[in-house]
């Protein structure tokens, strides 16, 4: 409730003061009409409704005849479901959008009984008053958020709305009994689901000529034939491959293992479960000897596929750009290509240092050499002045001409004029596009690293969550100094620099939760580590910062 100050003036309670200070910031004005467009990718058969329904079922009984209303939110602040007691009270609520799908996060609806709980992961009344935006001053509510008992995930808000300037005390309790609910049957659902893919797996993994695994949110069951032909990559690449399935929807392909034996794989999702699957994994010509590991000499199927294509540009004449960020293997591409050939190298760059007419001269001079390759590195930095000689090298064809770029995408109009000129093109994807592959790829790094190290699956989940701004070059440092850390012949993630510990979950985070997680890392970042300045500078209260930093597993 809002308290009279010494002269008389209202003064405003520090959580709505600081819900108040977010909604500025996020640019709303209180006057502005609020925008209901419903969310196009709502979710009305998750998790969470599934907890949820039997109880908002007991909860519409209960509110007949108050003239209330008790909404659910997802944990996106999208409405996901409805109780109203009668007709004329949806109808007023229609009117001021509280439609299925509408999100009500503070950065859109501003200080609101739906946004306000998840900022501050607790329950709250908002008053008449209180509210951000004039259209809702006319309504009291009270929120409280449902969060998992073993994840301790935020999983959706409870709001109960009264159209009066104040609510009922009786609100929190009724709301809290709710909420607390739902929660159970959150507990109880997910141990039902690990039940369910228990089941599935033990009916079929007796099959002794099968791989055969399960793979949940937090399980992993494998038979003896699954541990012998699956490795840590293979799980990931499982994982990935049941992602699009529905319930109770099976698929089939054809893949290659990390152990480069190509195998039948039928993928089935199990109704009931967190996204839960069962995999029945057959070698194609599955060979009478036990299975080889990979070894340091053995290339994943990605690295074979980029090795293919440099091996067939190896073999042409033309001109060649190569594009790429900066550490995602652009120069090794260059020496790929030329193989034996001698390869006269001009840095952009350098043009600062040396100058342009000398820089220039030296081009010139390596363009005369008959029979060899000229590389130009970072071309998006060449001078439109350089542009007319450089068009008359790919002209020429002789000798080869190898440009390096930054990704398409990032070059202004006269540099793409001169690069689409190349009749070859090699793209090298960021790291963080690569996430299908990403274990084959630390693998093979490793490989050449330390022969005979390998990553556990919680240390390879942890760098396939990372960003990687500088790429390949970046992943090899990371696993050079963890490969001089560890003391076996396994890589932990107690083994990785600490900025790279982050937890593999972080990598299936929704957007908002991805975003948010990030927003407060920076934050921390900029602060040296000093939550006070940092929960300041993101608007929020300290309890809540700890609050998220413990939810959202972040290292400090």
């Amino acid at each position: 409730m809002t308290t009279g100050d010494a002269d008389g003036r209202t003064a405003v309670r520090p959580e709505i003061a600081m819900s108040w200070k977010r909604s500025l910031l996020s640019g709303l004005d209180p006057g502005r009409g609020f925008d209901a467009s419903p969310a196009a990718d709502l979710d009305l058969s998750g998790r969470l409704l599934r907890a949820a329904r039997p109880v908002l079922d007991e909860v519409g009984v209960q509110i007949a005849g108050t003239e209330l209303c008790v909404l659910l939110a997802d944990p996106d602040c999208r409405i996901v479901a409805r109780v109203f007691d009668t007709r004329a009270v949806e109808r007023r609520m229609e009117r001021l959008g509280v439609l299925l799908g509408s999100r009500f996060g503070e950065d859109r609806a501003g200080t609101n009984a739906i946004g306000t709980p998840l900022e501050v992961r607790r329950g709250i009344v908002i008053n008449g008053e209180e509210h951000y935006l004039e259209q809702f001053k006319g309504l009291s509510c009270y929120g409280h958020p449902i969060i998992h008992p073993v994840t301790h995930r935020v999983e959706g808000i409870l709001d109960m709305t009264c159209i009066a300037p104040q609510v009922n005390s009786l609100f929190a309790p009724f709301l809290q009994r709710a909420a607390a609910d739902i929660e159970r049957r959150l507990l109880e659902g997910a141990r039902a689901s690990e039940q369910r893919l228990v089941d599935a797996f033990q009916r079929v993994s007796p099959q002794r000529q099968v791989a055969v695994t399960a793979i949940g949110e937090d399980i992993l069951l494998s038979n003896r034939a699954a541990l012998d032909l699956l490795d840590v990559a293979d799980h990931a690449t499982l994982r990935g491959l049941a992602t699009d399935l529905k319930p109770d929807q099976s698929r089939t392909v054809q893949l290659e293992l990390a152990s480069g034996e190509v195998a039948r794989v039928r993928a089935d999702r199990i109704a009931g479960t967190d996204g839960g699957a069962l995999f029945l994994v057959q070698p194609v010509q599955r060979p009478a000897a036990p299975i080889r590991r990979r070894t340091s000499r053995t290339n994943p199927p990605a690295v074979e596929r980029v090795r293919a294509e440099l091996e067939r540009l190896r073999g042409t004449s033309d001109a060649l750009v190569i594009y790429g960020e900066p550490g995602s293997g652009r120069s090794t591409a260059v020496r790929d290509v030329a193989a034996t050939r001698i390869v006269h190298c001009h840095d952009a760059t350098r043009i600062a240092v040396q100058g342009l007419e000398s820089w220039t001269a030296g081009l010139a001079r390596s363009l005369q050499r008959s029979g060899e390759i000229v590389a130009v590195d970072h071309v998006q930095l060449l001078p439109e002045s350089v542009h007319p000689l450089v068009s008359e090298a790919i002209a020429a064809a002789d000798p080869r001409i190898l440009l390096v770029s930054a990704p398409e995408a990032d070059l202004a109009a006269p540099v793409a004029a001169l690069v689409a000129r190349c009749p070859e093109q090699l793209v090298l994807p960021p790291l963080r596009q690569r996430g299908a592959e990403f274990p084959e790829i630390a693998g093979a790094l490793l490989g050449e690293i330390a022969p005979g190290l390998r990553l556990t699956a919680t240390a390879l989940a942890a760098l396939t969550a990372a960003q990687w701004p500088g790429n390949l070059a970046e992943l090899r440092v990371v696993l050079t100094k963890a490969a001089r850390s560890c003391a076996g012949n396994r890589i932990t993630l107690t083994d990785l620099p600490d900025r790279y510990r982050t937890p593999g979950r972080v990598a299936r985070l929704a957007g908002r939760e991805r975003a948010e997680r990030q927003a407060i890392v920076d934050a921390l970042t900029e602060c040296g580590g000093n939550k006070v300045h940092a929960a300041e500078q993101l608007g929020i209260s300290r309890s809540t910062l700890y609050a998220r930093i413990r939810a959202l597993d972040i290292s400090v």
